[in-house]
């Protein structure tokens, strides 16, 4: 599924793209739904990769069921000449040497998609107001939608009066219409009904939240349904950080496994699909609730009987995308899918390696598949280096939103001037983005 929708992904971004797979019927499915080319047999078989071409390939992606076999797939294709590798690895035994492991071995990047996934809710988790929440530049900024509801404060105001009320220090980057997706200028009048993407510092973030009547605590509960990898990740993150957590899964050996993985949190074997059990182990006490099962349906159902008590922050796994976008429709805001938060890691890697070095591109974010947030590394060759962002030329469509320079948050203005080694924030409705440089028309 994953290596299916990466595949997809590239190929829109007008990539020639090659799956290998020993299933024929998975090879023919995706052959069938796209302009892809496809290749039975094993990824460790020379002569399979070889008619794959893979020794011509700019990235090679090996994302079976098996970490060890997409580790070994990945070191053979970087032999016979693939210029950069990439292995899903899932098991958690691997996971503290992933670093050694790709060093050792020649492989470009290891990725674990359940972790990947985990801290995506973690990150949603500490703003419960929030439907979707990244950061950016080592966590110096947030980039976090919300919904204007009827009665906020900010509803019937412009982009500029609005930044104004939160004395300068916050930028609304993109605000979603219905169908529409804007990258708003300053006279831009924000909606009740809005989706709108706010970049700022956290601190400033949670106090505007207030101001605009969207602040909710921060989670101090989570219960959980389902019991997988995903939820060992979460788990241990929001441990960590103090959060009591209630695990329920059906399968009794995982249950003893998670006890004893997961010493402070406290894990219930029963149905987690079971109302009375939902009821009986604090579904109205929680203050978020998480599925995780391995099954949509399921995730989407117990999800949306959460919300009918009204105060939790729910947040269910859902893979298929047209399911996702139903449940939504349905009333639940927030849905995670491990697909998608790998897809944009690793359409990151291939966007940064085509440029020289694979420098400057340091991470990507699709936002309503119409726009982008990326951040980049102001390198040396940067045509506006220095230069006034009011005097810069921007292609339309176009919005910096932050620069971290030596660990400070920079909110731009039009004096702000971009420096060597700066990070910054673009959000951008331009295609396939991949160095700074193409967000300018002329200087």
């Amino acid at each position: 599924m994953t290596g299916s929708a990466l595949a997809l992904r590239l190929l829109n971004e007008k990539h020639d793209v090659t799956v290998v797979d020993e299933n024929f019927d998975t090879v023919e499915s995706i052959v069938t739904r796209s302009d892809v080319k496809g290749v039975v047999g094993s990824c460790l078989d020379r002569n399979i990769l070889a008619d794959a071409e893979v020794q011509k390939a700019d990235c090679f992606f090996a994302c079976t069921l098996r970490d060890e076999l997409n580790i070994l797939s990945a070191v053979l294709a970087k032999k016979m000449g693939a210029k950069h590798t990439v292995a899903r690895v899932r098991d958690p035994k691997y996971f503290n040497s992933l670093g050694n492991l790709k060093d050792e071995l020649g492989v470009d990047m290891m990725f674990n998609p359940d972790y990947r996934t985990a801290m995506e809710i973690a990150q949603i988790l500490k703003f419960p107001s929030a439907i979707s929440a990244d950061t950016f530049a080592n966590g110096k900024v947030t980039l976090t939608e919300v919904r204007v509801s009827e009665d906020s404060p900010i509803a019937g105001n412009s982009v500029m009066d609005i930044s104004k009320k939160a004395d300068g220090k916050l930028l609304i980057a993109v605000v979603s219409r219905g169908n529409k997706v804007f990258i708003p200028k300053g006279d831009f009048v924000v909606e009740a009904g809005d989706y709108i993407h706010i970049a700022a510092e956290e601190k400033e973030l949670l106090d505007f939240s207030k101001k605009a009547k969207m602040f909710k605590q921060r989670a101090k509960s989570v219960l959980i349904v389902g019991g997988g990898r995903i939820t060992y990740y979460l788990a241990k993150e929001l441990l960590d950080k103090g959060v009591n957590v209630k695990i329920i899964e059906i399968d009794k050996d995982r249950c003893r496994e998670l006890d004893e993985e997961l010493t402070r949190a406290t894990v219930i074997c029963a149905d987690g699909t079971d109302t009375s059990v939902l009821e009986e182990e604090g579904i109205r006490d929680a203050d978020a609730f998480i599925a995780l099962t391995t099954v949509d349906e399921e995730n989407a159902v117990i999800a949306l009987y959460a919300t009918s008590f009204g105060k939790n922050k729910v947040i269910p796994k859902i893979l298929s995308q047209p399911l996702g976008k139903m449940v939504k429709k349905l009333g639940l805001d927030t849905v995670v899918s491990p697909h998608e938060v790998i897809s944009d890691l690793l359409v990151r890697f291939v966007r940064a390696h085509q440029v020289e070095d694979g420098v400057g591109i340091n991470a990507l974010y699709r936002i309503h598949d119409r726009a982008e947030a990326i951040e980049f590394t102001v390198e040396s060759d940067f045509k506006g280096l220095n230069v006034p962002l009011k005097a810069l030329k921007l292609k339309n469509n176009v919005l910096l939103c932050g620069v971290v320079r030596n660990g400070d948050f920079i909110l731009p203005s039009g004096d702000t001037a971009l420096q060597e080694h700066d990070k910054v924030l673009v959000v951008t409705g331009v295609k396939q983005v991949t160095e700074l440089n193409q967000i300018l028309r002329i200087l």
